[in-house]
């Protein structure tokens, strides 16, 4: 019950957005603008998308420590059920969804789970910062947008030295007494979390997970871009990555379900800084959110139609196997 105010809050901000968005609209024209979107260009747009899917299933399973190996069905299994979470429900729902299926389904426990996902939002991160880099030397931008792209890279910044740092100390001790204090069992955690943070140990290895990470970015700027040839436009070639710029910085914390109304209204803003009409600038963010929504929300709910009865429920699955 305490949750109900929190949600309501998100659902009305995602509507108030929205509502911005359609204020200047002609929405019989945007209507008439959707209509003409072309199958196979969205059809392309949907699968450029789906394609983020296996290259971050295939950064995860980079990301285990060297001495767990686990079979890439079983990764994209987890992988698609924090992507639907994500897509489904408010942060920071979807995150610990995805660590709970990474724990269960790839048998590697919280801890090794968490370190994935600490990782993978670290790679992220950077390949975040590369997006804006190239943002901030194409496009003529707003000086908000300009101050907002120098926040999100010192943050993700602080985020890495701190990473680094802990993968690099040697870890203490662990003290095994029942009646120790909060803190220090949480010192003891970080300290075995930290552990398996070996990706940040092999330059090779964290090379190669942040070309995943960037091509992560580039096929899903290649939905955004399939999206805008689906209605015939002919934009700037820099609008794809100015777009995917601007939604990098708004969507960091997806605090309505699937980012809805603010995913919309980000791209409705990119397309008009862009030149668009209202009514063909909200079509292209609409769009654009569908093709983007229909394999990353939609994957989850196919791996578990097909999964046998056996797989999902396994009664000798654990959700923190060996851990003490």
């Amino acid at each position: 019950m305490r949750k109900t105010p929190f949600i309501i809050l998100i659902w009305v901000l995602a509507v108030v957005v929205f509502y911005f968005c359609l204020q200047s609209i002609d929405l019989e024209r945007a209507w008439n603008e959707l209509l003409k979107a072309d199958p196979i260009w969205l059809f392309l747009a949907i699968l450029f998308n789906a394609c983020i899917l296996g290259f971050w299933a295939s950064l995860w399973r980079l990301l285990l420590p060297g001495n767990i190996s686990v079979s890439f069905s079983r990764i994209f299994q987890a992988n698609s059920f924090m992507s639907t979470s994500c897509n489904t429900i408010p942060f920071p729902g979807g995150h610990a969804i995805g660590v709970m299926a990474l724990a269960r389904r790839a048998e590697v426990g919280h801890t090794v789970a968490l370190s994935v996902l600490a990782l993978d939002q670290l790679m992220e991160g950077f390949a975040k910062i590369f997006v804006l880099t190239l943002v901030a030397i194409f496009v003529p931008l707003p000086h908000r947008m300009a101050q907002a792209i120098i926040v999100f890279v010192v943050l993700i910044g602080l985020f890495a030295l701190i990473m680094f740092y802990l993968a690099h100390k040697k870890p203490s001790a662990p003290e095994n007494k029942e009646t120790i204090s909060f803190p220090v069992k949480l010192k003891n955690f970080v300290s075995c979390w930290s552990v398996h943070l070996e990706v940040l140990r092999d330059f090779r290895v964290f090379i190669l997970g942040l070309l995943l990470a960037l091509v992560m970015m580039f096929t899903q700027t290649l939905g955004i871009w399939a999206v805008q040839k689906s209605l015939g436009l002919d934009l700037p070639i820099w609008s794809p990555i100015l777009v995917m710029g601007a939604l990098n910085l708004a969507t960091v914390l997806p605090i309505t379900p699937g980012n809805f109304g603010v995913y919309e209204g980000t791209a409705f803003l990119a397309y008009q800084f862009c030149g668009l009409a209202p009514e063909l600038a909200f079509s292209l963010a609409l769009l654009q959110h569908i093709c983007f929504l229909v394999p990353m929300a939609g994957t989850g709910y196919v791996v578990l139609l097909f999964l046998t009865p056996g797989q999902k429920k396994n009664p000798e699955e654990k959700w923190v196997p060996n851990e003490n």
